[in-house]
């Protein structure tokens, strides 16, 4: 039986042209999609959620509540919900945000969760790092008065002025603020030297060609400065009324800033002030009479010591010139 269907089968086919068995393959082809295209729009049913009928009781937002504002009790409200719809970060108590922040723009009768309110004050940004009671404010420094570089924001620092100059004749140094809290700084420690190209002076007897080629080379003779004198600024943390002091400490003489160990053995110290007392303003320097201020009259010239007196001396005339001789 086998060999005889195979050689029917193959007979067969023989009288099927090869334009058929064309046809016959397209047509098996979009019955296929056909029937593709249908079983993919069927959507599969969904089995019914199961509640166990268990409920819990969450924080909604009872009105709008924009970015960045204190959330009050009267911005929310509670409601019951299935367990299973709850989020994992729902807020279930109101004293837990009360009086922070929200983070994005929280619309009426949306959940609140974590991610929308700022849980610590600190994620606010630099806004956040100031203590409540305190202000940030700046005051310009260098490498000297802002101890190198070596404070770091987080450090607490004593803040000391000093008035007078080495003209004057008293100078005096007093600590107005201490234990004060360095919130940033943008110095780098004084070993942190940037290059300040000096160029070589021109020589009169070189020709235009070398002083081309010694403009557009660095020598050796060109040597590195530290930036010691490059103004800065550090932000402190102070009182509203500590910050007008200082800045009238600040009008008045130069700030500076004072670090503190990270345990000092005594958290304030009762010696704040220092005077010193000098001749400067009242012994002229090289022998020489200052030289007046600006807009104010000249120092009184002091008398010419007189001369010696000479006794049983005469005094001779020679044309021109007067001469005195004798004992």
């Amino acid at each position: 039986m086998k060999p005889e269907f195979k050689k029917q089968f193959s007979e067969m086919a023989e009288k099927i042209s090869y334009k058929y068995w064309i046809v016959f393959a397209a047509i098996a082809s979009l019955l296929f999609g056909i029937l593709l295209f249908i079983y993919l729009e069927q959507e599969p049913e969904k089995p019914a959620p199961a509640y166990s009928g268990e409920k819990t009781t969450i924080i909604v937002a009872a009105t709008d509540i924009a970015p960045r504002t204190l959330i009050q009790s009267n911005m929310l409200t509670t409601r019951e919900i299935p367990v299973e719809l709850a989020p994992e970060d729902a807020i279930t108590d109101v004293k837990d945000i009360v009086g922070k922040p929200a983070r994005i723009q929280i619309l009426r009768d949306d959940f609140i969760t974590d991610r929308k309110v700022l849980m610590d004050i600190k994620m606010a940004g630099f806004t956040g790092l100031i203590p409540p009671d305190c202000r940030a404010i700046s005051v310009g420094i260098n490498d000297v008065t802002g101890i190198s570089g070596f404070a770091k924001p987080g450090d607490y620092v004593d803040v000391m002025v000093v008035s007078g100059s080495g003209n004057d004749a008293r100078i005096t140094s007093n600590i107005i603020l201490q234990n004060i809290l360095l919130l940033a700084i943008n110095r780098t420690p004084m070993n942190s030297q940037r290059n300040v190209v000096t160029p070589p002076a021109n020589n009169e007897g070189n020709s235009g060609s070398n002083n081309n080629n010694s403009s557009n080379s660095v020598l050796p003779s060109q040597t590195t400065q530290p930036a010691s004198s490059a103004m800065a600024t550090a932000t402190l943390a102070v009182s509203p009324r500590d910050a007008m002091e200082l800045i009238a400490a600040a009008q008045s003489g130069t700030i500076y800033l004072v670090l503190r160990p990270y345990k000092p053995r005594d958290t304030f110290t009762t010696t704040t002030e220092y005077t010193k007392v000098t001749n400067k303003a009242t012994t002229p320097q090289n022998g020489k009479q200052p030289a007046p201020a600006a807009g104010g009259s000249a120092p009184p010239a002091q008398a010419a010591p007189a001369p010696a007196q000479s006794y049983g001396s005469v005094e001779v005339i020679r044309g021109t010139t007067v001469t005195r001789e004798g004992a």
